[in-house]
């Protein structure tokens, strides 16, 4: 059996050599890229192409890319295999593992890109580079061979296959304590919602919970899941949790979100208004003042023609469009101006990704070290489009018994933020998409945390499970779990939940 994964793959480091890191900054200054991964996977694919076995590094003193980055989000499977194959080849007799596969890479990226150096010397330029890698391009195999790990491959333009299929979903939530039987959720069951409340204070086991919904959601359905950790951050070490939703983690700011966040805004008026409207009222949920009639309607002016005439439009272009507004009008900078200034200090998305594209994979995003304007706006537009994407599918199929499929699952750590601001794409989210096939799992440390946040959200609750709390609402507990009910005695591992319409114990873990 291979001793790797393409977990491991994805989340391992690679590098080369000194010369090797030196050549990539040169070629990538040179064709005047940002980041040097697109230059080493050039340089790997150069590599490929020959027939003869790339020579051992002289030193692997170069500074490493993660193999996410280096291989890219939509074609790390087709490298990974290309690489498994090579190896195969030249070495029949040794294991498939890990560092023997990063070796392998460090080998054709040392030989790759000197060999692109030397084809930029023999160009003497950029056309006649270009023209010489189209003509002396590695004649790669377009039959991908099959190895142990790679998942399959989907076309990335929205939901197929058969985890589409409608059946019943269920949850087990531990044991009830009375009976000491399995308490079992029917996550899609008729006449209720599918969504979930977590609830408990540090430590209490909140976040193992949801984890553990979400997991066996996943396992029955294959449905992606949006995890978004508003926390600490610890979910980007779950190396279990990465495997399990086979994931890909992404940390905010350091790593640009690869979504088209405005995309569709285009196709007509109506949608580049109800864009515009969208992120004008994430943009004002995350100003430390709220703007004015007359700087809401700048906003409006200034990104509705932009939106309904362009494609793939990065938040650099709105702050670019903006300005050019305030300037053009002779209107003086405010704090519209400063607050888009702010928030593009950093990429916090690259439109790579259509939202169909994007949901169709899981992702563990975290915000632990960004700053509360970043991670808001962040989390916000992320929902603005999940909200978009959504409302365009279909109703999900149901079987014969009335269970709806499950296509997605959001899911949201240390929630509390997000439930204060009543962002109108949460609650559409909760509300409206559970006919889509939507099912929303929230985390956070108190049922307080839903006092005041509308009525959208406790009446689409399906499974309210609180573990131990000092929650002072008592209108919100008695809601959720329709009594009077003390959580500040429950014992380690054991939450409430409900059953049958009456609260009861159940022991988690």
């Amino acid at each position: 059996m291979a001793e790797w994964t393409i977990e491991k793959a994805l989340l391992a480091n690679f590098a080369s050599s000194s010369e090797a890191y030196r050549q990539t900054d040169e070629l990538r200054i040179k064709l005047g890229f940002a980041a040097r991964a697109p230059i080493a996977r050039m340089a790997i694919g150069r590599s490929l192409g020959e027939t003869t076995m790339p020579p051992k590094t002289p030193d692997m003193q170069g500074k490493p890319i993660k193999g996410d980055t280096l291989f890219g989000v939509d074609e790390h499977s087709l490298w990974m295999a290309l690489i498994v194959a090579n190896f195969r080849d030249l070495f029949p007799k040794l294991p498939i593992t890990l560092p023997n596969l990063q070796d392998m890479v460090a080998r054709h990226w040392h030989r790759g890109v000197g060999l692109l150096i030397s084809d930029w010397e023999e160009a003497g330029g950029y056309s006649k580079f270009v023209e010489i890698l189209i003509t002396r391009r590695a004649t790669l195999s377009e039959d991908i061979p099959d190895f142990e790990g790679a998942p399959e491959r989907g076309s990335g333009e929205g939901w197929a296959g058969p985890e589409a299929v409608a059946k019943a979903v269920r949850v087990d939530l531990g044991k009830e304590e009375n009976t000491d039987t399995s308490f079992v959720w029917t996550v899609n069951g008729v006449g209720y919602s599918p969504h979930i409340a977590v609830m408990g204070q540090a430590g209490s086991g909140k976040t193992r919970t949801m984890i553990d919904a979400i997991k066996q959601v996943h396992a029955q359905t294959g449905a992606p899941v949006l995890l978004l950790d508003m926390g600490k951050g610890d979910l980007a070490e779950n190396a279990d949790l990465v495997r399990a939703l086979d994931a890909r983690v992404l940390q905010v700011p350091r790593d640009p979100l690869p979504l088209d966040m405005f995309h569709g805004s285009s196709r007509s008026e109506t949608e580049a208004s109800d864009v515009v409207l969208g992120f004008r009222d994430s943009l004002s949920k995350v100003m430390q003042s709220r703007p004015g009639a007359v700087q809401l309607e700048h906003i409006r002016e200034a990104l509705k023609p932009l939106f309904a005439r362009n494609e793939r439009i990065s938040l650099e272009d709105v702050r670019h469009t903006l300005k050019d507004h305030y300037e053009d009008g002779g209107v003086r900078v405010d704090s519209v101006i400063s607050a888009i200034n702010d928030l593009t200090e950093r990429m916090i998305f690259s439109p790579e990704l259509s939202p169909a594209a994007f949901f169709s994979k899981s992702w563990i995003i975290i915000f632990a070290h960004a700053r509360d304007t970043v991670k808001n706006l962040a989390a916000y537009m992320l929902l603005d489009s999940l909200n978009g994407y959504m409302k365009r599918l279909d109703e999900a199929p149901q079987d014969q018994h009335g269970h709806r499929a499950i296509r997605m699952v959001l899911s949201v750590d240390e929630a509390r933020h997000l439930l204060a601001s009543r962002h109108k794409a949460l609650s559409d989210n909760i509300r409206l998409h559970r006919s889509k096939g939507l099912v929303v799992c929230l985390a956070s440390q108190s049922p307080d945390d839903y006092d005041g946040a509308g009525d959208d959200y406790l009446e689409n609750i399906g499974l309210p499970v609180c573990f131990k709390t000092n929650a002072a609402s008592t209108t919100v507990l008695q809601n959720m779990f329709r009594g009077k009910i003390s959580f500040s005695g429950l014992g380690t591992g054991v939450c409430m939940t409900i059953k049958d319409g009456r609260p009861i114990r159940v022991k988690a873990f």
